[in-house]
């Protein structure tokens, strides 16, 4: 179980997160709640998210699946998602996954859900070291401006793709 606590003269954060590994069985819950005190003057400026997992891994593939709420006030984002992480060889693994985003902007409208579709490869040059390419296509509905380089209102389809390398130190 880890916990974490910031404070500061802008406001207040803390987490909590627990995780269960036993043989194949994956699962676990995460916590975090922040409190801007500095900017009351705008309304309430509090948050919190709550993070439920599980996985199973099948020898072939891992598959994991996950709930995330997200709330803001009175706003809630809801997320809902499932990913397979797949094996190629020793140093090369490709992940797919797709996750339902509800609610996005926070209100309970209904053309501001987004679909979130990613693959990634990740090969390893090292224990402790890889590189990695990505690819990302947002789904929008009308009234949602989420994707990669900002789209505007009425842009339903947003992607991107990415590479990089990193390192565990």
């Amino acid at each position: 179980m880890t916990g974490n606590e910031t404070t500061g003269s802008a406001g207040k954060t803390y987490g909590l997160s627990i995780k269960y590994t036993e043989g194949p069985v994956l699962a676990g819950l995460g916590y975090l709640n922040a409190k801007d005190e500095s900017n009351v003057s705008n309304g309430d400026q509090r948050a919190n998210a709550v993070l439920v997992y599980g996985g199973y891994d099948l020898g072939m593939a891992k598959v994991i699946a996950y709930f995330d709420s997200e709330t803001k006030a009175a706003e809630r984002m809801t997320v809902l998602g499932v990913k397979a992480i797949v094996p190629v060889t020793a140093d090369l693994t490709v992940q797919a996954g797709v996750s339902r985003a509800k609610n996005v902007s926070g209100s309970a409208a209904s053309n501001d859900d987004a679909v979130v579709t990613a693959v990634k490869a990740v090969y390893k040059l090292s224990k402790r070291t890889s590189v990695y390419g990505l690819g990302t296509i947002v789904n929008n509905e009308f009234a949602l401006t989420k994707g990669i380089l900002a789209p505007t209102t009425g842009d339903r389809i947003a992607g991107g793709i990415a590479a990089g390398v990193a390192h565990a130190f």
